[in-house]
C-alpha cells in the first residue's frame, strides 16, 4: 500500500464524470462508463508525471451518502475483480483503495459534459484528500481494512482502464440509432461478439463469478480489433466455493435477455430488467423466462435457425456458457 494526496495542487485529481446520462432532442450523450447509485465515476487526472498508467484511468469512487448500500456491492466487486484478474476481455482493476476526503470537499452535481462550463461544474476537481493506494495483489489487505477505514470517514474506490471503444448500446439500440442499427454490425459480428461474451462468461463461471447485470451500456466494441470488453462488476456474485448450476442458468438468462436479445433485434426483451442504474433487487426478481420480440426488419435479417436459437436461450435452455458458444459457433459457422 502507498499513500498519496488528491489535489490539483499537487497534479493528481479528478476531472469530469464518466457516468452521466443525459438525452437531449433525440440524442443521447455522455454514455456511461458505470451508472449506478452506489457509486460516482470520474476521469482521474495525473500531471504529475509519476503515473504509472498508459492513459488516464477512471476512478470509481463509493457514494459517501449510501455507503449502507454501496458497501456489499464494493467488496463484491473487489473480490470478483481480483479473482478474475488476467482473464482477456474485462476492465481490469488496476488499483483499489481509499479516499479520505478533505472537509473541504465539494462534489459536484451530475450534469453530462455537454460544454466546457458543463463540464467544469461537473468536475470532481474540488474533491481533494487523502488516498490510500492498493496493488489487485493486495486486495485481500484491503478488504481487511474496510470496515475500520469505513469508520474513519474514508471513501472506498476502485481504479479502472478507461474505455476509449465504442459502447454497444450505442451501435445496437433501435431507438438511439434511428432504427440504422443492422448497418452498424453485420450478423456474423453479432455472432462473434456473442461468443466471445460466451468465452468470458465461462471463464468467470469457472473461477467463481457470476456477472448478472447484462444491460448492453456494460459491453463495448473495439472495431480494429474486432473484441468486446465488459466492464462493471458490481451487482455480480463470487462464489467460488459455492456456485450452483441454476445460478449459472439465470445468469446465463439475463445475459440473452439484455445483452444478446438487443444486439439481435435492437431491443431487450419484453419484460427484462430496464436499462439504467440497477440494483441487485431488481435482477434477483427479474423472470427467469423470456419470449423474444421481432420488428419486420429484424425478422428478415436473422435467419430461422438464428431466431429459434434465442428463444432457446430465453427459456433458459443452455446450463452452461460452453454449451450456448458451441450453438453460436455453429449459427457462425453459417455466416461466412
Amino acid at each position: 500500500m502507498i499513500e498519496k494526496k488528491l489535489s490539483p495542487q499537487n497534479g493528481l485529481y479528478l476531472a469530469e464524470p464518466l457516468d452521466t446520462w443525459l438525452t437531449a432532442g433525440n440524442h443521447d450523450y455522455a454514455i456511461p462508463e458505470a451508472a449506478g447509485s452506489s457509486a460516482r465515476v470520474f476521469l482521474l487526472k495525473d500531471e504529475s508525471g509519476s503515473s504509472a498508467y498508459k492513459r488516464d484511468p477512471a476512478f470509481k469512487v463509493m457514494r459517501h451518502d449510501k455507503l449502507s448500500y454501496a458497501k456489499p456491492l464494493f467488496l463484491e466487486e473487489y473480490k470478483i475483480l481480483a479473482g478474475l484478474n488476467g482473464i482477456q476481455g474485462l476492465t481490469s482493476m488496476l488499483q483499489g483503495g481509499f479516499l479520505k476526503p478533505d472537509p473541504s470537499s465539494v462534489w459536484p452535481s451530475e450534469l453530462a459534459p455537454l460544454s466546457k462550463d458543463a463540464e467544469q461544474k461537473a468536475s470532481a476537481v474540488q474533491v481533494s484528500g487523502k488516498l490510500a493506494l492498493f496493488s489487485p495483489e493486495e486486495t485481500g489487505d484491503l478488504l481487511q481494512e474496510m470496515d475500520e477505514r469505513l469508520s474513519d470517514g474514508w471513501l472506498p474506490f476502485l481504479i479502472l482502464e478507461r474505455r476509449w471503444e465504442d459502447n454497444l448500446y450505442m451501435l445496437c439500440d433501435a431507438g438511439y440509432t434511428r432504427g440504422n442499427f443492422a448497418k452498424n454490425l453485420t450478423m456474423k459480428q453479432v455472432l462473434d461478439i456473442s461468443i466471445q461474451i460466451c468465452d468470458i462468461l465461462a471463464q468467470a463461471h469457472q473461477r467463481g463469478a457470476t456477472f448478472l447485470d447484462h444491460k448492453l451500456l456494460h459491453y463495448y466494441w473495439n472495431e480494429y480489433r474486432q473484441k468486446v470488453i465488459m466492464i462493471d462488476w458490481n451487482i455480480g456474485h463470487w462464489q467460488p466455493e459455492n456456485m450452483q448450476p441454476e445460478v449459472l442458468q439465470f445468469d446465463l438468462v439475463q445475459f440473452s435477455s439484455r445483452a444478446m436479445h438487443h444486439i439481435f433485434t435492437g431491443r431487450q426483451a419484453p419484460g427484462s430488467v430496464a436499462v439504467g442504474p440497477n440494483r441487485p433487487e431488481d435482477i434477483a426478481s427479474a423472470p427467469r423466462h423470456f419470449k423474444a420480440s421481432y420488428s419486420y426488419d429484424v425478422q428478415n435479417r436473422l435467419n430461422q435457425e438464428e431466431m429459434r436459437f434465442l428463444e432457446k436461450a430465453l427459456d433458459g435452455a443452455f446450463l452452461s456458457a460452453a454449451e450456448m458458444r458451441e450453438h453460436l459457433q455453429f449459427l457462425a459457422s453459417k455466416r461466412l
